[in-house]
């Protein structure tokens, strides 16, 4: 401890005299700098990290891996008898894998800069600096110039992004009060700026929500006044037609986007899929926009993390630059670190096997008293105030969204791609509740699929999957038979009545009915759930993962109300269901891989030269 504190000291005292010279503008690029501060580990809570970091770090490393990351990423196959430690639902779980199973690990980087001084000096060189465009102050004056009172719209994205929730000061935040007062510098009425979530079909954000992610000033000045509001997708009085590309999509947008002179974007990249003109080009536009791109045909085509090889994407490529030309867009991105986890829940993110006696003892005192918890209860512990993320900013880029977002997808894939020789026949994976939609509810049978065959099994770059073709997922995850309600009502009605009698071939059959339910959408109008129709999206989601996996087995399941609808097995072990995914192959040999999430992290999986691999999209 004494050993930790003092390495926690030195990186105090060197972060403090970088800040200094930071804030003095010693840097011309302050996003550069930032990316040099990441070789020494920085957070907030420098004794526990400062503790992981000389506990886990393993003698062999080389000074590259020391200067990169907090844990580095590995691949090995596991000994006899080897446990790890797996999240389940709400709550975790130790499993022990069977011998010769492949462990892939994506590792923590370093941390970037989380002082919010240095956030802000980060933010408004960015502002003042941008890619293929004019800094946010000239174009404001140049608005000025032509029109006596340019609309101004501030969005940004919702609360499903980042995981877990960010403490305060929230990077949205940050850039939403640097942009607001260019304006006001600048000249524009304050009457003329607008707010707004890029909710979409989400579930509006509350009250509080809007504090915490725009600041209590912001939302003090603008919200009591209506100019901060969340985005209604559902209902045509909020929307505007502004035409159809190419492929035909029609295109209705948010009508404050399409009254205003410029639209500033405050987005939040946690995942490669997010950003770019996903931001808007989703975020703000109608249910007959989604659904031409959120359907089963677009997404079983679609690789979420990787873009050039999405379906999904080039369709909001097309929709986007169409808004675009309508509205001038000034995109604000961020990259973000994986620093997650306050101080004394960082050991969830490494390998059991570089766990010191003290972290696995958590882990185990963890994993046994979670399960004698009401699941009420274990759901506040993992969304309460006690598990906020304490995120550090990798990088902020502003401007041009293309050429913005280019940069941010190369920040968001540097050193967490994982290399992988070959396929796996079987895929482990452990899915947490604290995922985009599950925010303040129970992780439901509907999402356990969607993160399962949507986000784990899309967890790759480079157009091959972990899992090959007709290969057998494993999902350790209790699964109960648990709807928040209101906020679910909408997903129990659409499991119960399309996904169960329908199957994944047909479900859609009934999206209309459920599109233009009053009931269940007077539950989104309230604010207090989705949108009827965005369970289906939930489903096709996964709909990559489903046409591609031969069989899945659920490992810990409590209740097969949600594995029957879905045609899961059930089993009471990872051992005991790679040995049944074996015999269903007919091959006793056949290879597993664990993939640990989190970290999360992205696979690049080698194969043989001639093997076909997915296809790249050209736009």
């Amino acid at each position: 401890l004494q050993a930790s504190i003092q390495l926690a000291t030195i990186g105090g005292s060197t972060l403090a005299t970088r800040v200094s010279s930071l804030t003095r503008g010693d840097s011309l690029d302050a996003n550069t700098a930032a990316a040099r501060r990441r070789s020494s580990a920085r957070t907030r809570n420098r004794i526990g990290s400062g503790a992981a970091a000389a506990i886990t770090a393993p003698s062999e490393w080389g000074q590259g891996d020391r200067d990169r990351y907090l844990h580095r990423p590995e691949v090995y196959y596991s000994e006899p008898g080897e446990q790890v430690l797996m999240q389940f639902g709400e709550g975790m779980r130790i499993e022990e894998l069977p011998e010769g199973t492949r462990v892939a690990y994506p590792g923590v980087r370093k941390n970037a800069p989380s002082d919010p001084k240095v956030m802000q000096q980060m933010v408004e060189h960015a502002l003042d600096n941008p890619i293929g465009q004019p800094p946010l102050r000239e174009k404001l004056r140049a608005l000025k110039a032509l029109k006596k009172k340019p609309k101004i719209l501030m969005a940004f994205d919702d609360v499903s992004i980042p995981l877990p929730p960010m403490r305060a000061p929230d990077i949205r935040r940050i850039i939403l009060e640097q942009a607001e007062r260019r304006c006001m510098e600048e000249g524009i009425d304050p009457g003329d700026i607008k707010f707004v979530c890029s909710i979409a079909l989400h579930r509006f954000i509350r009250r509080d929500e809007f504090r915490h992610v725009c600041g209590p000033a912001l939302y003090d000045k603008y919200h009591p006044r209506g100019q901060m509001t969340n985005y209604n997708a559902v209902d045509l009085e909020f929307s505007v037609d502004i035409g159809t590309t190419e492929a035909g999509e029609r295109v209705l947008v948010c009508k404050d986007f399409a009254e205003a002179d410029l639209l500033l974007y405050a987005n939040v990249n946690y995942v490669s899929m997010d950003g770019g003109y996903k931001s808007y080009a989703t975020g703000l536009v109608h249910y007959q926009t989604l659904r031409h791109n959120h359907d089963s045909k677009t997404l079983k085509n679609t690789s979420l993390f990787d873009p050039p090889r999405s379906a999904l994407h080039k369709s909001i490529i097309r929709i986007g630059k169409l808004m675009q030309k309508h509205t001038d867009v000034f995109h604000v991105e961020t990259v973000l670190d994986d620093n997650r986890f306050p101080f004394y829940l960082t050991w969830v993110q490494v390998l059991m096997r570089r766990m010191n006696i003290l972290q696995k003892s958590l882990a185990r005192v963890s994993c046994f008293f979670l399960k004698f918890l009401p699941i009420w209860l274990r759901l506040w512990i993992f969304w309460g105030p006690l598990v906020r993320g304490q995120f550090g900013l990798v990088q902020v880029k502003a401007g041009e969204t293309e050429a913005v977002h280019e940069q941010t997808l190369a920040a968001n894939f540097e050193d967490s791609v994982v290399e992988l020789e070959g396929q796996a026949d079987i895929l482990i994976i452990a899915p947490t509740c604290i995922g985009p939609y599950t925010k303040d509810t129970y992780l439901n049978p509907l999402l356990v699929n969607t993160y399962a065959l949507g986000y784990y099994y899309n967890m790759y770059v480079g157009g091959v999957p972990v899992l090959k073709k007709g290969g057998v997922m494993i999902v350790v995850n209790p699964m109960p038979y648990k709807w928040s309600s209101p906020t679910h009502d909408a997903y129990k009605a659409i499991f119960e009545e399309a996904v169960a009698p329908l199957g994944p071939d047909r479900f859609e059959e009934q999206q209309e009915r459920f599109a233009t339910d009053e009931r269940l959408n007077d539950i989104y109008r309230r604010g207090d759930g989705p949108a009827a129709v965005h369970g289906f999206y939930m489903y096709t989601w996964a709909a990559h993962g489903m046409s591609k996996v031969s069989k899945v087995f659920v490992v810990g399941a409590e209740d097969s109300r949600g594995p029957d609808v879905l045609n899961w097995d059930m089993k009471d072990s990872v051992k005991e269901a790679v040995a049944a995914a074996r015999e269903f192959l007919g091959n006793p040999k056949a290879e597993a891989t664990f993939w640990q999430c989190p970290p999360v992290g992205y696979a690049r999986v080698k194969l043989p030269e001639g093997v076909e691999v997915e296809k790249r999209y050209t736009w």
